[in-house]
């Protein structure tokens, strides 16, 4: 038997560290621009912190950042996110939702109910349609759904103790939107 000794050129690598970089940079920009449109780095940082703060993936939707203007950026998390974190933490246990009907639509209220196996009692909270319906878009078409998902949202962060994040449901863009008519009718030129 011969032995044989394989000689080992020197090459160049393959993978160019430099290459490597501007390729992540480029994949770090779209997905900024698929989550963060219009975000700073330092909003963007902030959303990429408390995405990994509670394990959530903004490129399912679970996270995002939204820039209305100059005012910072508003980060939410979808009610599948909070729904994310509970499962993740090993103690959701469960949850409910009603809904109590009223003769004025605006008065309907959501109860969501959340289960923990770690705690003798649950979590409920109550929403009022008349505090979040803005008869805008998904809220004009499916107003009943829309207060479900402020309920869970609300629920689900009270009962596994979520901060600084809130559902986009829960958010009065009506009130963005006001001031920036204000805006530009105050900046139109007489």
């Amino acid at each position: 038997m011969e032995n044989t000794i394989i000689k080992k050129e020197a090459t160049s690598s393959i993978i160019d560290p430099k290459m490597i970089e501007v390729n992540w940079k480029k994949k770090l920009e779209l997905v900024k621009s698929i989550v963060a449109k219009n975000c700073s780095n330092e909003e963007f940082g902030l959303l990429v912190h408390l995405a990994s703060q509670y394990e959530l993936d903004p490129l399912k939707r679970e996270i995002w950042a939204v820039k209305y203007g100059v005012n910072p950026a508003q980060i939410f998390v979808s009610r599948d996110g909070f729904l994310s974190i509970a499962h993740k933490s090993g103690h959701f246990n469960g949850m409910e939702t009603t809904f109590k009907e009223a003769i004025k639509p605006e008065d309907v209220t959501a109860t969501c109910t959340v289960y923990r196996n770690d705690m003798e009692k649950p979590f409920v909270v109550t929403v009022h349609m008349k505090e979040y319906n803005t008869n805008m878009s998904v809220w004009k078409a499916k107003p009943r759904t829309m207060l479900q998902k402020v309920a869970e949202s609300q629920a689900l962060r009270r009962a596994f103790n979520v901060d600084g994040v809130y559902s986009p449901e829960e958010f009065d863009q009506t009130k963005d939107e006001e001031q920036r008519i204000k805006k530009v009718i105050i900046d139109v030129p007489a």
